[in-house]
């Protein structure tokens, strides 16, 4: 019995990110394989909150 392989239709999605010297986050230079613009504009939009509630987090804490 041979089994076939099962091409990898896996796809990579890389965001890179910085964090300064005070703390705060920002993602930069996101870049993907062939992603649907719809999709893409979501996950932008979810990693953009994520930025901002991270970044006033950290602001919170510096302020108390």
């Amino acid at each position: 019995m041979s089994r076939k392989k099962k091409a990898d239709d896996r796809k990579q999605l890389l965001i890179r990110y910085k964090i300064d010297e005070k703390g705060c986050v920002s993602f930069i230079d996101p870049c993907c394989d062939e992603i649907p613009a719809h999709l893409f504009g979501k996950i932008m939009e979810a990693i953009s909150n994520v930025e901002k509630e991270w970044n006033t987090r950290r602001e919170n804490k510096l302020s108390v």
